[in-house]
């Protein structure tokens, strides 16, 4: 394929809660190391954790930035040909050269969402570390990315146009478009007016492949117990949670839904 999905980033004031959620429910591992942490130090003992193909960066939440999902990126044979391909045919979308310190991306850009992603290609200076490796193979792993847009067609057009990724034939009931780089999947899901969410355009969830819905409800139910600082959060609470875990659930590949302790929304299929 011309690009894969190899990043994903979310905004937290609590790296260490987070990271012991993922790496103990999912398996991520470190793979890089300095992230700049709340006092804008490269720390160390801080990095992206990945699942062996997908980086997940825990950034430090500043001033400004919201909390949870911020970008993702894909790693692609030619940067230029997909700026090249966004400026002839999305004249309107903005993009910019990334951060000189991150160990993933050359480029960020802009969907017709606004929702942003990173460029990156093997042999740019800034990438380093963990991405510059083949990566591995475990039994849970990132296998989709969930969008909202209030026009689906166009967006599903765009990652199809710019960024080749092919657009899988099975239709969903609420009319989501799926797309795949051979490997993960691009969900595009219609925004709605149910309620205030849905109204809204850019991340909606992530969600995992594991090996057993059912192995995987019992470590959640454990880590809440083990560690109540990295425990999941339940979606159906509060006056709209019932009907946002129900929207949630139609998602075409989910079985079974939660957040992570941050209220990030997830979901699992095995």
């Amino acid at each position: 394929m011309f690009a894969k999905i190899r990043h994903v980033a979310a905004h937290t004031e609590r790296y260490d809660s987070m990271a012991k959620f993922y790496q103990t429910i999912f398996g991520m591992k470190q793979i890089t190391t300095g992230l700049v942490d709340e006092t804008g130090q490269h720390n160390p003992n801080r990095g992206h954790i990945s699942d062996g193909v997908i980086g997940l960066a825990l950034l430090a939440k500043r001033p400004g930035s919201q909390q949870g999902l911020d970008h993702f990126g894909f790693e692609c044979e030619d940067v230029k040909e997909v700026l090249d391909r966004i400026k002839q045919k999305y004249p309107g979308l903005l993009f910019t050269k990334a951060l000189s310190y991150v160990p993933f991306a050359g480029i960020r850009a802009q969907d017709p969402t606004g929702t942003q992603f990173d460029l990156s290609q093997k042999g740019m200076s800034n990438v380093r570390e963990g991405y510059l490796k083949d990566g591995w193979e475990q039994p849970r792993w990132l296998n989709h990315i969930a969008l909202r847009a209030r026009e689906p067609d166009e967006v599903a057009e765009f990652y199809a146009t710019a960024l080749e990724l092919e657009e899988m034939p099975e239709k969903a009931a609420d009319g989501a478009i799926t797309l795949t780089d051979g490997k993960v999947r691009l969900v595009i899901r219609r925004c709605h007016d149910g309620f205030y969410r849905g109204l809204r355009q850019g991340f909606d969830h992530i969600g995992f492949k594991v090996e057993s819905v059912k192995k995987t409800k019992k470590d959640l139910d454990e880590i809440a117990t083990a560690f109540p600082e990295s425990a999941p959060k339940k979606i159906a609470v509060g006056m709209q949670g019932g009907e946002l875990e129900k929207d949630l659930q139609a998602c075409p590949i989910g079985k079974h839904v939660f957040a992570d302790p941050d209220g990030v929304l997830l979901d699992i299929s095995d």
